[in-house]
Parts: structure tokens; sequence; C-alpha cells
């Protein structure tokens, strides 16, 4: 009677196994692609200084455009140097001109001109500081580009002037020119011109400017 020995089970591999083996396989494959194509980036990304290297022909280009461009350059300040500013009359500016100076509009234009009336005309670029709105870096662009003639002031008798001129004069009030004129209407009226003189800078203590507007014979 032979023996009975237990049979031998053939191996098998179930299918979520040989699907699990698969998928391993693949991510293996996947990676050494990874890895191939990294190394192959990476050698391209390789820093080669000798790439950057200017021969000496292109460095000789590069000086000599170097030192043309210091030759113009100082060339063009010699000439810049040499050109003379012409300034305008700020007495006989107009709107429009006024204008051109960077931060001036239409408002500061015609604020500007109304106050060189005011006085009769500027005698001084400074009085800009008194114009109301106006920045003082706007003032030192003005004085840049425009200066006062004295031509363009036409001074007025002071012996003969009106109430209503005398009224335009800059730094005079009502009733220091109601006391000019109850002076100016003595016997003896206003006297030379030194006590006139005197009179308004030391009595009244005016601006020595007031003077450029008035005449005295």
């Amino acid at each position: 009677m032979n023996s009975l020995k237990p049979k031998r089970t053939p191996f098998r591999i179930s299918n979520e196994e040989r699907k699990g083996v698969l998928f391993l396989l693949l991510v293996l494959c996947v990676i050494k692609s990874l890895h191939s194509l990294l190394a192959e980036g990476y050698q391209r990304v390789i820093f080669n200084p000798d790439r950057f290297e200017v021969s000496s022909e292109e460095k000789k280009v590069i000086d000599t455009t170097r030192l043309e461009n210091v030759l113009l350059a100082s060339n063009t300040d010699i000439i810049t140097s040499n050109q003379p500013i012409y300034k305008r009359d700020l007495n006989r500016a107009l709107a429009i001109d006024l204008k051109t100076i960077r931060g001036i509009g239409p408002v500061l234009s015609e604020r500007i001109i109304k106050y060189g009336h005011s006085l009769n005309g500027y005698t001084d670029v400074n009085q800009l500081y008194r114009v109301y709105g106006l920045d003082s870096i706007v003032v030192d662009r003005i004085k840049e580009a425009f200066e006062i003639k004295s031509d363009a002031i036409i001074p007025m008798n002071i012996r003969l002037a009106s109430r209503e001129e005398l009224s335009t004069l800059p730094y005079l009030s009502s009733s220091e020119i109601e006391w000019l004129i109850s002076l100016r209407d003595r016997p003896e009226g206003l006297g030379s011109k030194e006590f006139v003189t005197n009179l308004l800078l030391k009595t009244l203590n005016k601006n020595k400017k007031l003077l450029v507007y008035l005449t005295y014979e």
C-alpha cells in the first residue's frame, strides 16, 4: 500500500499581486527615467566661466566705446556751460509763459500776474514767496527762467499821483497814503527828495524797494 504523500500546490499569483508587481515595475522605470533626465539637465546648467570670457579684440572695442562716451560727455558739458542762459522778464510774462514752469498751472499763473499788478510790477523775484500757494521749490524754478528788468517798472511821481494811483503802490497802507497826501497838500509840500526818502524809509520804516516805484520831479 503506497503511503499517502501531500500533493504540492503549484505557485500561483493572484490578480491583485500581479497588478502590484506591475505597478512596482512601472514606478521603478519612472524613477530611472527621471534620474537620467535630471542628470542630463544638471550637466547643461553647470556653470562654465569660460563662456563669459571676453576676447582681447572685444575688450579693445569696449574700452574705445567707453572713452568715446567720456569725451562726448565732457564736450557736452563744456558747450552747455558756455551757452548764455536767457531769462525772460517776469513783469512781462503771460500766463502761458508761467505755465511752462513745472508746478504752475492756470490758477497759480493768474495769481502770480495779479499779485505783480498789485505791486505795480515786481522789483525782486523774491516777492514771489508772498504769492499764496506758491511753493518755494517752484519759486526757485521761476528764478532760473525769469528775472526783473528795471525798464518794465514805470515809476509814478509822488508829488502829482492821485489817491487811486498811490493806492497801487506796494508796502503802503491806505492810512499811510492819506498821511502822505496831507503832507503833500501843505504849502511847503513834501520837501526835497532826501526828505521824502527819509520819510518813507525812517519815519514809516518802509522797504527801500518802494523807492523803485517813485519819482520826485
